[in-house]
């Protein structure tokens, strides 16, 4: 016996097949729109320090953010969609785009310091001036001839320091009678983190890092600083997970000269490409061309030139990776093993930045046994002068007395080591000779720290330690 077709279900299996093949398509069509239209961050440079109308215009009527203008140095940050890239880098007065890469502040080893029973204390009641830097900071004793060099000159608050980093803990009782103010250039959300308002009253440090550069620059009380007289104002440039980029820092770099900063201490560092950078899509597998990447490295450029022109003294740190940065074909093989898993891949040689940009002070970092630190980069005409930052053999045994000492977050106190740490020590320096003779030029402070510098052993070709150990008592006592 035949049954007979049920129609009405075979209309409906029909109908629901058709229907499902228009949602299916539809949904395809629009992952593929998703996916082609990716916006990405990218600093676009224009020849001439003009930022061309034109090209901000086109930016905006296709969409695109344009998120901050450098205009002082030419420099547009946008986010827009990777398909306009080329009409942008069709423009002739645009010199350079690059992505704008996220820099993440540099890694070091660092231990809270906890009160010791055993090295002389009875209890915090008993805590007095200088008390930890006659038990701890053989970095700065190294630095002053044991403190002699607080007999020539300590600083005043007629020269600034500004320091750009993580913030500042506003109320610490060595540092707070010598902070001078600052200002935040972490925006709002930034990197989608809603806890930054964007209020750029908001200088309070989350993460330590800037109030213990700080520290090594102008405390004083239980530690000292170099400098322990001397005015620093505190930028925020890292947000709360330790992230900034180069128009951040290059923002703050520039309102710092226009704030009257007499030094700039950068205590970061990073890396940037001349050859081909590419951005290949998660989703699509697209492979996109984002130009030379030459963009964040003459960003910098123009902006620490901008300090030098304005007369501000820059000192910079050399790095934690313990590369040789003359090598510029390895330093592209470490960026393209850091950056993969974010899309991103190299052609070319590599910088390290801002260190290798003309006319800033580059520090290395030394131990305390006067070599340098396992941890420090260093190259040939790189490195400028070194300065103690501390060492641990063993990441897994640090010993507290490799380390340098400085102020933390909410009044505290703690060992760092890194070349971070190094760096600010050459900077108060620099604040000390100019608070002797505020004309000096940035090249004049330079050479004044160059050659009143300890000569290490073994460095024929400096590229260890540059000009040698900066020491502030000589160059004190040599430029009375």
């Amino acid at each position: 016996m035949i049954k007979k077709l049920n129609f009405k279900k075979i209309y409906l299996l029909l109908f629901l097949i058709f229907m499902f093949s228009i949602i299916f398509q539809s949904s395809k069509v629009q992952a593929i729109e998703t996916n082609e239209n990716k916006d990405i961050n990218i600093v676009v440079l224009f020849n001439n320090n003009r930022i061309d109308t034109n090209v901000k215009n086109l930016i905006e009527n296709s969409g695109g953010k344009i998120k901050n203008i450098l205009s002082e140095v030419g420099c547009m940050e946008v986010k827009c969609n990777s398909n306009l890239i080329s009409q942008i880098k069709s423009y002739n007065t645009v010199k350079s785009l690059g992505p704008n890469h996220n820099i993440q502040i540099p890694k070091e080893k660092t231990i809270k310091f906890k009160e010791r029973i055993n090295r002389g204390y009875k209890s915090t009641e008993t805590n007095k001036d200088g008390d930890l830097y006659d038990l701890y900071q053989w970095d700065i004793k190294r630095m002053t001839n044991n403190g002699k060099s607080f007999q020539l000159n300590t600083g005043n608050h007629n020269v600034v320091i500004a320091v750009l980093d993580s913030g500042i803990d506003k109320d610490h009782p060595d540092l707070k009678n010598n902070l001078l103010g600052g200002e935040n250039f972490i925006p709002k959300d930034f990197n989608n983190d809603k806890t930054e308002i964007g209020d750029p009253r908001d200088i309070e440090d989350r993460l330590g890092h800037g109030t213990c550069i700080s520290g090594s620059i102008a405390g004083n009380g239980r530690i000292k600083g170099i400098a322990p007289n001397i005015g620093f104002k505190s930028y925020r440039v890292f947000d709360s997970r330790g992230h900034t980029n180069a128009t951040i820092m290059s923002s703050a770099i520039i309102k710092a000269t226009d704030d009257g900063a007499n030094v700039i201490n950068l205590s970061m560092a990073g890396y940037d490409l001349k050859g081909k950078c590419y951005w290949t899509d998660p989703d699509t597998g697209v492979k996109h061309d984002l130009g030379d990447d030459m963009a964040e490295y003459e960003l910098y450029k123009r902006a620490i030139q901008y300090a030098l022109n304005h007369n501000v003294t820059v000192v910079t740190a050399a790095g934690n990776d313990g590369l040789d940065c003359c090598n510029t074909k390895s330093l592209t093989e470490f960026l393209n093993n850091r950056d993969k898993e974010d899309g991103f891949s190299y052609e070319g040689v590599t910088y390290e930045i801002p260190g290798s940009i003309d006319g800033v002070i580059n520090v290395s970092a030394t131990g305390k046994n006067d070599k340098i630190a396992t941890y420090s980069n260093y190259g040939k005409n790189f490195i400028d002068v070194a300065a103690p930052g501390g060492d641990h053999s063993k990441t897994e045994s640090l010993d507290i007395n490799d380390m340098c000492l400085s102020t933390a977050i909410e009044g505290q106190y703690r060992f760092e080591v890194g070349t971070s740490i190094a760096a600010p020590k050459v900077s108060a320096i620099a604040g000390l000779l100019l608070c002797k003779n505020k004309n000096l030029t940035p090249k004049e402070v330079a050479e004044k720290i160059y050659e009143t510098c300890d000569i290490l052993d073994n460095d024929e070709s400096k590229q260890y330690y540059g000009s040698g150990l900066a020491n502030a008592y000589n160059a004190l006592e040599k430029n009375k």
